[in-house]
C-alpha cells in the first residue's frame, strides 16, 4: 500500500505543499512591477484551478480522498515554475527560454515536504509534473500514467476557459502572451489544418498566427482522455465559443466539424 493511504499524513504534506505554493507565489507578485505581476497573478489563477480540476476529475474516477488530495496539490504546483520563468525572460514560450516543467520540478524537489514523500510518490510526482507539457505522456505504471492524465485534462480544462474568458470583441486577447504574441493573420497555416484532419494535436512549433493559435487550442480534444473531460468542456460549450471568435473559411468550418464529431464519439461513450 502506499503511504498515501495514510490519510493524515497526506494531509500534513498537502499543508506543506499549499503553503510553499502560496509563498511562493508572494515572493514573486511582491518583486514585480505591475506589468509582470499581472502576468503572474493569471498563473497563480490557473494553478487554483487546474488543482480544483484535477479534484473534480479524481472524484468523477472515485479515487480514495487520499488519492484525491494528492493529485489536487499536484494540479497546485504543476506552473510553479512559470513564475521562474516569467521573471527571467517576460513570456510563458517554453522553446524560447526554459522547460517550465522541469523549473517547477527543481523547485518542488527542494522542499521538505517532496523529501517526507516515499520514493515511489516522489517519482510518480516528477514524472507527472515533469511530463505534464509534453506532447504526448506514457508511463509504465498504471497509477502515474492515470496522474498524468488527469493533470493533462485538468490543464487542458482551464487553459480554454481562461483564453474564452480573455477573447475580446476583435477576436485578440486581453493579454497577449496567452497567444505567445502571434499576429492576427486571417488565414490558419498548412501544418495546423492538417494535423486535425489527421486527428492529431497541432504542434506548437507550427504557429505562425493568432488563427493558429486557436486551432491548436481546440486540437487538444484529441488529447483528451476522460468523459468526465468532454462533458466539463461541452457543458461550457468552449470550443464553440473559441472557434465563433475565428474568421471562418471552408477549411475552417471542416475542421470544426470533424472536432465536434470526436467530441460527440467520446461522450456517447459508456
Amino acid at each position: 500500500m502506499p503511504v498515501l493511504a495514510n490519510n493524515g499524513f497526506m494531509n500534513q504534506i498537502t499543508d506543506e505543499g499549499t503553503l510553499f505554493f502560496e509563498q511562493l507565489v508572494d515572493k514573486f507578485v511582491r518583486a514585480s512591477d505591475f506589468a509582470v505581476a499581472e502576468n503572474l497573478h493569471m498563473k497563480r489563477d490557473h494553478s487554483l484551478r487546474v488543482a480544483a480540476n484535477c479534484l473534480y476529475l479524481a472524484k468523477a474516477l472515485e479515487l480514495e480522498e487520499s488519492e484525491q488530495a494528492f493529485v489536487e496539490l499536484i494540479g497546485l504546483l504543476h506552473d510553479v515554475g512559470r513564475f521562474v520563468q516569467f521573471e527571467k525572460y517576460q513570456h510563458f514560450d517554453d522553446s524560447t527560454s526554459e522547460d517550465h516543467a522541469a523549473l517547477s520540478m527543481e523547485l518542488i524537489s527542494e522542499q521538505i515536504f517532496f523529501k517526507a514523500l516515499d520514493e515511489t510518490e516522489q517519482v510518480l510526482l516528477t514524472e507527472v509534473i515533469g511530463g505534464h507539457n509534453k506532447i504526448s505522456f506514457s508511463s509504465k505504471d498504471s497509477r502515474t500514467l492515470m496522474y498524468g492524465q488527469i493533470l493533462r485534462d485538468a490543464d487542458k480544462m482551464d487553459n480554454w476557459e481562461l483564453v474564452v474568458s480573455m477573447l475580446k470583441r476583435d477576436g485578440t486577447f486581453t493579454l497577449p502572451t496567452v497567444s505567445y504574441n502571434l499576429p492576427k493573420l486571417p488565414a490558419a497555416s498548412e501544418p495546423v489544418l492538417k494535423s486535425i484532419q489527421a486527428e492529431k494535436p497541432v504542434a506548437k512549433k507550427d504557429l505562425q498566427s493568432l488563427a493558429d493559435f486557436k486551432l491548436f487550442l481546440m486540437s487538444m480534444v484529441y488529447d483528451l482522455n476522460f468523459k468526465a473531460s468532454f462533458v466539463w468542456v461541452t457543458e461550457r460549450q468552449l470550443i464553440k465559443k473559441i472557434y465563433e471568435s475565428m474568421t471562418k473559411s471552408d477549411r475552417v468550418i471542416d475542421v470544426y466539424r470533424k472536432l465536434r464529431l470526436h467530441i460527440e464519439n467520446r461522450l456517447s461513450e459508456k
